[in-house]
């Protein structure tokens, strides 16, 4: 049996290990909002809104690590393309590969689900780290008087 919850899993935790200046309360923006933009206008919309973010750094791995979890060999058997995957963050391939996944419904809404799942746990991967960052500097300054 395939446990393709497991990969989310293993995506979201990925996600939050984006480099740059960006905090956790930052990475969770980009995954409430991201996440409410992938219900409402789907893949697609999830994608163009990744490209024009202005967190680059966080809104640019979010998308690599979206579309990688699509290259998983596991999940890419799942999905009826002739298109490949893309295999970088080109906004070019991976609007040209997403209108042809769109011409499969079934594939359409695998990959929603998926994404809407992976992005999930990671506003509530953040969430957690960001109240583990607060709790820990609390009691940093705590310790100091």
């Amino acid at each position: 049996m395939i446990n393709l919850d497991f990969l989310c899993m293993q995506t979201a935790q990925a996600m939050m290990e984006c480099q740059g200046e960006a905090g956790m309360k930052e990475k969770e923006n980009v995954a409430i909002k991201g996440l409410g933009v992938l219900l409402e206008n789907g893949p697609y919309g999830l994608m163009l809104y990744l490209e024009t973010h202005d967190k680059k750094d966080i809104s640019q791995s979010y998308m690599k690590k979206l579309i990688g979890l699509c290259r998983e060999k596991l999940v890419k058997n799942y999905i009826r393309t002739e298109e490949q995957v893309p295999s970088d963050g080109n906004f070019q391939q991976i609007t040209k590969w997403l209108q042809e996944l769109a011409q499969d419904l079934d594939s359409y809404l695998f990959v929603k689900a998926m994404w809407q799942q992976t992005l999930t746990y990671a506003r509530y991967h953040a969430k957690a780290l960001k109240d583990a960052e607060e709790a820990n500097l609390t009691e940093q300054q705590e310790d100091t008087r």
